[in-house]
C-alpha cells in the first residue's frame, strides 16, 4: 500500500505538468485564432485599379468661311427716250400682178378622127371603143438540159453522116484517123438549134457543122443537149 502511495505521489507531478501543457496549448491556439480574426478585419488588401484605355480623336476641320456677299449692282443710268416722229416720205405699196392663166388651146383631135372618140384610138374604129390591148409577150425559152451521153441511133429521125474533104485527107494522110467532138442541142420537136464544137478538125469544121444541123431526133419532152463524137479514118 505504501508502495502504491509513493508511486502515486511520484506520478502526480507528471500529470499536472501534462495538464498545464494542454491548457497552455489551448490558450495559445485560442489567442492565435482571435488574433487572426481581428487581423482579417483590420487588414484590407489593396485592390489594383483597372486599366484605363485612352482614345484620341482628331477634331474635324473647321467649316470654310462663308462666301462674300455679291457686289451690289450699279443702277444703270436711264437713257433719254428719243421722241417718235412720223415719217414724211412714204412710198405706196404696189401689189404684184398675178400671172395670167395660159389660154387653153383647142384640141382639134387627130386627123381623120370623129368628135367623142377615145384619145389614142384607131382611125376608123368604133366610136368610144378603147384600142385593143397589146398581145402578151412570148414565154421565155426553156433552158435545155444537158445529157451526159450520146443518143441511141433509134432515137434519130434523120442522121446524115459528114465526110472529110479530099484536101483534108491528103493533108492528114498517114495519121490513121481524125477526131471531132461537139455538143448538139435540139428543141422539143427534135430539130437542132445549136452546135458547139469542142474538138474540131481545121478546114473541115464548117462542113461538119452544117451536116449536124440537118440532124433530127424524135420529139423530146424538154430541150436537151448531148455530146457527139465522130471518128474519121484516113488511109
Amino acid at each position: 500500500m505504501f508502495d502504491r502511495y509513493v508511486a502515486a505521489q511520484v506520478q502526480r507531478p507528471g500529470r499536472r505538468r501534462l495538464q498545464i501543457l494542454v491548457i497552455v496549448s489551448v490558450v495559445v491556439h485560442a489567442i492565435a485564432a482571435v488574433g487572426l480574426v481581428i487581423w482579417s478585419f483590420v487588414h484590407v488588401e489593396e485592390v489594383a485599379p483597372p486599366l484605363l484605355t485612352v482614345t484620341f480623336f482628331n477634331s474635324a476641320a473647321p467649316p470654310p468661311p462663308p462666301p462674300p456677299p455679291p457686289a451690289a449692282k450699279k443702277k444703270s443710268e436711264k437713257k433719254p427716250r428719243t421722241p417718235l416722229t412720223q415719217p414724211k416720205d412714204v412710198k405706196p405699196l404696189v401689189q404684184p400682178k398675178e400671172p395670167e392663166a395660159p389660154e387653153e388651146k383647142e384640141d382639134k383631135g387627130q386627123e381623120g378622127g370623129v368628135e367623142g372618140g377615145v384619145e389614142g384610138g384607131v382611125v376608123g374604129g368604133v366610136l368610144g371603143a378603147a384600142p385593143p390591148p397589146p398581145p402578151p409577150p412570148p414565154p421565155a425559152p426553156v433552158k435545155p438540159k444537158t445529157v451526159g451521153h450520146e443518143l441511141n441511133v433509134d432515137e434519130y429521125v434523120s442522121r446524115p453522116l459528114p465526110h472529110l474533104p479530099d484536101a483534108i485527107k491528103i493533108q492528114r494522110k498517114g495519121t490513121g484517123e481524125a477526131q471531132f467532138m461537139a455538143v448538139v442541142c435540139v428543141d422539143t420537136s427534135g430539130h437542132v438549134t445549136d452546135v458547139r464544137i469542142k474538138l474540131g478538125i481545121p478546114g473541115a469544121d464548117d462542113g461538119i457543122e452544117r451536116t449536124l444541123r440537118n440532124w433530127q431526133t424524135k420529139p423530146q419532152p424538154i430541150p436537151i443537149c448531148f455530146p457527139v463524137r465522130l471518128t474519121f479514118e484516113i488511109e
